[in-house]
C-alpha cells in the first residue's frame, strides 16, 4: 500500500477513535504523514477495534460500510 494511503488509513482510525473531528481532518492527515515509518502498515492490525473506528470515521463523512458493500 502506498505511504499516502497508509497515512490516510491511520488518520481515519484516529478520527474514529475520537482524536479529532471532521474539522481536524487535514491536520490528522498531516500528522499521519509525518508519523509514517516502516511500522505504519501494521499499525491498524495492532489497534483494538479498528473496524469500529473506521466505521465511526466513515459516519463522520456521511458514508457507511453498507454503501460500499452494495457496490461490490
Amino acid at each position: 500500500m502506498p505511504a499516502a494511503e497508509q497515512g490516510e488509513l491511520d488518520a481515519l482510525t484516529w478520527l474514529g477513535r475520537g482524536d479529532g473531528d471532521l474539522s481536524d481532518w487535514r491536520e490528522l492527515r498531516a500528522q499521519a504523514a509525518q508519523a509514517h515509518n516502516q511500522r505504519t502498515a501494521s499499525y491498524p492490525i495492532g489497534t483494538p477495534m479498528p473496524a469500529d473506528y473506521l466505521e465511526e470515521a466513515m459516519t463522520q463523512f456521511g458514508k457507511s460500510f453498507e454503501e460500499f458493500g452494495e457496490q461490490l
